[in-house]
């Protein structure tokens, strides 16, 4: 058990007085955390193992080197992932999943295994990358130029996004993750219903579409990453953006381990994505 001091202050009228509060916080054992996500591209898949710590323990991570790590698909595929430095184990060659098929991945560590497993969702291509002038009057944050896509829904209810955009290549996520879906209706970065390529006929109309929450310039290159992900992921990514986003307040969560999908009492998480790209170069 590890012993907390925490100082309470009480405030009694005009006078106020300090306490001293000990609090028994329990310990537990390192667990093994996976971190990996392998897409529809082609491209070396990763994966990356290190040790748990305890809450309050700021020290370096301890990275996991000497595991067996594979993963093994539907589709026939049986990859070999190699340790290559810092708890990173990287395929040899280029992989890409493929729609539909299942992908399991193995982790074997210090005589535990470990296993994980999604299937591929499906996702349309992005069909329309534009951006466009916003005065401020039109309820944005503030007036400049905003980067909008444009794809298609699956009929069916059931789709969860993670939309990625990089401006001259560095991520923007000063807002956190960017997640969608169509829960409440449709997935609203994909602007289905607006005419992407006619913005101000749109706006005259009262119509509003959903940019992504940052302002570009002209000479810019955004690119943008759509990813179809699992509701599972889908939840797991909102559970920790709620862990990051306690202010000590009393109306924070509680810390917790977000739900996962690592079998035999391992953490973190192993996704599989179908990923689209899209890119422009912001003109006036």
């Amino acid at each position: 058990m590890k012993k907390i001091n925490l100082i309470v202050a009480l405030v009694i009228t005009l006078s106020a007085c300090e306490r001293i509060v000990e609090l028994e916080i329990p310990s537990s054992d390192p667990k093994i955390v996976v971190e990996g996500q392998i897409t529809s591209q082609l491209e070396p898949w990763e994966i990356r193992l290190t040790m748990s710590q305890p809450y309050f323990d700021q020290s370096n991570l301890s990275y996991v080197s000497n595991a067996e790590v594979s993963i093994v698909g539907t589709d026939g595929s049986d990859v070999k992932l190699i340790h290559t430095d810092s708890g990173y184990y990287k395929s040899e060659l280029s992989q890409q999943c493929l729609l539909g098929e299942t992908y399991s991945l193995s982790v074997s560590y210090d005589g535990q295994k470990y296993l994980a497993s999604e299937e591929t969702p499906m996702a349309f291509p992005i069909d329309t990358i534009a951006s466009y002038y916003l005065p401020e009057n039109n309820g944005f944050i503030e007036e400049g130029y905003y980067v909008f896509i444009q794809g298609k829904e699956r009929p069916q209810k059931g789709d969860f996004y993670l939309f990625k955009a990089y401006r001259n290549d560095t991520l923007k996520d000063d807002f956190g993750s960017n997640l969608d879906n169509d829960e409440f209706g449709s997935v609203s970065y994909l602007n289905e219903d607006f005419d992407i390529n006619n913005i101000a006929s749109e706006l005259s109309k009262g119509k509003t579409p959903r940019p992504f929450p940052f302002t570009v310039e002209p000479g810019d290159t955004v690119r943008v990453e759509q990813l179809a992900i699992s509701e599972k992921y889908f939840n797991y990514i909102f559970d920790i953006e709620a862990q990051l986003g306690r202010s000590g307040t009393p109306f924070d969560p509680p810390p917790a381990n977000p739900n996962n999908n690592i079998s035999n009492g391992g953490l973190g998480y192993f996704s599989v994505v179908h990923k689209e790209e899209a890119k422009i170069v912001v003109d006036e």
